[in-house]
């Protein structure tokens, strides 16, 4: 009863983003956090499953057909080591997921990758360079295997 009651204040949560047209062609499954959710722009049939973290502090542009699933972060910010000083900053770019794209649960998207169509990013993945081959695509940093 309680979970329903959870998963209903998500939904209704999504709604209030993103619209009743949206929400309509999207799928919730779950608690979910969106930074800067204006900056987040998908297409029909977006699946979001428990745990989602996306920071779209820069722009992240989804296609159609996408799930993320559960634990899965997309991260458009990461802070900037390689500079002298004692203090570091954020630094991001925008990341673009392309259609029928499967995100395993937990993995990582970092800023300003790029996914072709057609792709499948294991669990526990961590995407650290553009995936230009349409395939499945596993491990730390992600690497093809079909």
């Amino acid at each position: 009863m309680l979970e329903k009651l959870i998963l209903k204040f998500h939904r209704f949560r999504f709604k209030r983003l993103y619209g009743n047209i949206k929400y309509s062609r999207s799928h919730i499954y779950g608690s979910f956090s969106i930074i800067k959710p204006q900056n987040f722009i998908f297409e029909d049939n977006l699946s979001i499953n428990d745990f989602v973290y996306i920071n779209a502090t820069n722009e992240i542009h989804v296609g159609e057909n996408v799930s993320l699933s559960a634990g899965a972060k997309l991260l458009s910010i990461k802070l900037n080591y390689s500079n002298e000083s004692e203090s570091y900053e954020h630094i991001g770019s925008k990341i673009y997921i392309g259609n029928n794209v499967q995100i395993g649960a937990g993995a990582i998207i970092l800023p300003g990758i790029s996914i072709v169509d057609n792709v499948i990013i294991g669990a526990g993945c961590i995407v650290t360079k553009n995936i230009e081959d349409a395939g499945v695509y596993i491990g730390i940093p992600a690497n093809k295997i079909k």
